[in-house]
This record gives structure tokens, sequence and C-alpha cells, in this order.
């Protein structure tokens, strides 16, 4: 990791700011090295902002203006950068938010530094050496999010905003009142979904485990993908999902935008908040709308309430569904999942076709197990058909025997050539592979 550059681009202009990464006494740091700004950069930034206010002029004509007899390059490329960075970017976590590798930028003390959280160390917070000057400068920082930011209400009444920010980060924050001072947390939009390939190469899932969520999803499988917080599970649901085929239609229903598909043929849905409950749409209303939308795939960002009895009725009429849950153990699944708030009979457990368990283990986002539900006497049991190497153990698939009897496949031979396309498309650019079943 070490050292790398993050492109920052505002507004036509480019700047490369180094970024070091170091650790010391157990504790990562995240270094970023914008250009200095002494007093004589403070005082240009403030004249060509004086000259955006009196003269009414937009801040490339002012920046023009003020700096036109400036001789010093560095001098001059300090100033525009933190104009910028300021007026057009996001003050000073614009680096961090332009820097693909990292998920999370969070403030939780105004005291303390700005935390991050980098793709390469998932679970991992990195201190960074980004603060605010006062408790004022970050309340203020967090109201002009609110007025960039669907929806922007924030006010003392209400003084938390959930919003979507223009990038489609997520940006959840407080301006005190709740908390001791104010508080956020960004979850970054990643730039582009991660593929089945890649997340094989990051050494995720083994190809057989992905040829074998592939197949069930392509077959209209349930597919369920559970573990904690940023264990990686909607980019797992993304990258299965990419893999449908082109010609099906497909529905999401999310919370917040964060699933992205290939597809022609896709609708996206999104709940709606509201304090009148008239207006409030749920998850649930979503499910049932969107089945009459008559997709063959309905995808969930993450089933936590009602909404997921909508989902195994609309997987009994013969929807391939995916969804997300937050359960780390197939115990705890079973547990939250057929107890109160939720509910769900026993026996609908069996329209599950798979579970996908993921955690992170040594800083790498891993699946540590996939099982199948299997009745017995009214009573649930989930069978892992994971090897202790990652693979598949076809043998152990209840799921595939019935895919293969209904379908008339050689699972073998399916597995092999989704598992072929995977390894041959490591190095590729992404590209949906299209497959025809039993060819």
């Amino acid at each position: 990791m070490g050292n790398y550059i993050v492109n920052v681009s505002i507004d036509g202009f480019n700047f490369r700011i180094p970024i070091s990464i170091i650790t010391k006494e157990n504790t990562y740091y995240y270094i970023v090295k914008e250009p200095k700004c002494d007093s004589q950069c403070m005082d240009l930034k403030g004249k060509v902002i004086d000259f955006m206010r009196q003269r009414n002029m937009a801040i490339l004509d002012a920046i023009n203006e003020v700096l036109k007899d400036i001789g010093n390059k560095q001098l001059a490329e300090s100033v525009i950068y933190y104009l910028l960075r300021d007026l057009r970017g996001y003050g000073p976590i614009t680096v961090p938010l332009s820097d693909p590798n990292i998920e999370e930028v969070e403030l939780n003390n105004w005291l303390h530094p700005i935390t991050v959280v980098h793709r390469d160390l998932p679970g991992i917070r990195l201190m960074t050496n980004i603060r605010f000057n006062s408790e004022v400068e970050a309340k203020d920082f967090i109201m002009s999010i609110s007025r960039r930011g669907l929806p922007r209400s924030v006010s003392l009444l209400k003084p938390y905003l959930e919003t979507i920010l223009p990038e489609g980060h997520r940006f959840t924050g407080t301006i005190g009142e709740i908390t001791i001072g104010p508080t956020f947390s960004i979850r970054k939009f990643p730039p582009q979904p991660l593929t089945l390939e890649e997340l094989i190469q990051r050494g995720t899932l083994k190809p057989s485990a992905a040829a074998y969520l592939w197949l069930i999803a392509e077959l209209k499988g349930f597919i369920m993908i559970s573990g904690p917080m940023s264990s990686g599970k909607t980019t797992l649901l993304s990258a299965i999902a990419s893999k449908l085929p082109t010609y099906s239609k497909i529905v999401t229903i999310e919370d917040t935008p964060e699933i992205r598909l290939p597809h022609p043929h896709w609708v996206r849905m999104f709940t709606r908040e509201s304090e009148d409950d008239r207006s409030r749409i749920s998850m649930f209303d979503l499910v049932k709308l969107a089945v009459r939308y008559r997709p063959d795939y309905i995808i969930v960002g993450e089933v936590r309430g009602e909404e997921v009895h909508a989902l195994f009725q609309a997987s009994a009429l013969g929807h391939g569904m995916l969804t997300t849950f937050h359960a780390s153990t197939p115990e705890e699944l079973l547990i939250r999942l057929t107890n109160p708030p939720l509910n769900v009979n026993v026996g609908n457990l069996q329209l599950l076709s798979s579970v996908v368990f993921m955690t992170i283990r040594n800083g790498k986002r891993i699946i540590n197990n996939i099982v199948e539900p299997v009745i017995r006497n009214d009573t649930v049991e989930f069978k892992s058909i994971l090897t202790s190497t990652g693979d598949i153990d076809i043998e152990k698939s209840v799921k595939l025997r019935t895919l293969s009897k209904a379908y008339g496949l050689d699972i073998n031979e399916e597995l092999m050539k989704r598992e072929n396309i995977l390894k041959n498309s490591y190095n590729s650019d992404y590209e949906i592979e299209e497959i025809t079943l039993g060819k």
C-alpha cells in the first residue's frame, strides 16, 4: 500500500495529491499531503472570495482577475486548489472522497482527526491528518452537506441528516443535540462495481463457489447473503446479479442506491421515509409492487422487516430472489428469521436455495460458509456445502440435485463451464458472459 497518488478533479482542474499509509504503535495512519498554504496563500484566497461577493463574479473569473499578475506558479496553484476544494469540493475531506480506495469517511468527535476505512484494510479505521479547527466549523460543514444532498432537511428540531450526495455516497450526520458535538459517517459509492472475477482474484471466494452461485441465481433460486456490517454483502450481491442474462427483467429495491447493473431491462425502486404514514413507502410495499411488474428476478438490498414474508411469497411464485441479511452464523440466522419481529414459518425456509455467510478475516472479506436448508420433521437444518478449502462439494448440495432433475441438466458440466469462463476472464474487461444452459 505505502504511497500512492489520488487524482482530484474539480471544475476542469486536476490535482495530484500524494497519500501515505503508515503504521505506528499498532495504529494505521492515512496521511494526505496537500499543497502548503501560507499566509500569502490565505490572503489571496480571501481576496478571490471578496471579489466573488462584491462584484458578483463566478469563481473562475475571480481567480483570473486576482491571480493574473502572480508570477509564483506554485503559489497560484495552491490558491486555486484550496478555493476549488472548499467552494466546489468537500472541503477538508475532498481527497479521501476522491480516493477510490476509501470506503468510509467518519467524524466521531470534532476534537479528534477524521478517520477512514481503506479498501485494502477492511474493518480497520485509519487515523488521518485531517481535522476541523472548531465545533462551529464542523457543524457548518454538515449544514453545507444538507444543502447538497437529497433530502436536505436538518435543523434544531431534526438535528440529524440522512442523505445521498450527488456522487451517490450515503451521508449520515448530526449537528449536536443528540450527540456530543457534530458527527458524520459517509459510506462511499464505489466508482465501478466489482465483478465475480475480481472477487475471485481478491480471494473473497473460489471459482467453484462463484460458479455455483451464478448457476443458482440464473435458475431463479433464492440466495440470501448474510454477515456483519461491511463484510461485502452488497458487493457480492451486485457481482452475482451482473451475471444474470441480459434479456432478463430485474427489479431492485433499496433504501439507498448501491446496486448497479448493466442490464437494459432493469427497474430500480427506492423506499421513502416520512413522518407521515400516508406518504411512507416501505420495502414491503415495493416488494408487492415489484411482483406486478412480472420480473424474472427481484433483488432487495437488505431484508430486515415484514418484507421478508413478501420475498418468500415471490420466491414461491417462481421469481429469482437475491437479498442480504444481518446474521453471522446459521444459528443466528434461524433465530432472527423465525422469531419476532420476522416470524417466518419454518416450512417457508425450504424456499431458500442457499445462504452465503461472509466475514472479515485477516483484513480480507471472504465467504466462510455456504449452506442449504434441509427440512426434517418440521425442523430446519442448514447443511454446509463448502469444503475446508472454500470449494463447493457438489455431492452435498441438495439444491443442485433438485435443479438437475427439474431442468434436465448435467450439473457438473454446467458448473465447469461457468468456472472456466470465470477463470479465463480474470484479466478481461468487465462484461456479462452469456452462456446457454445445457449447451
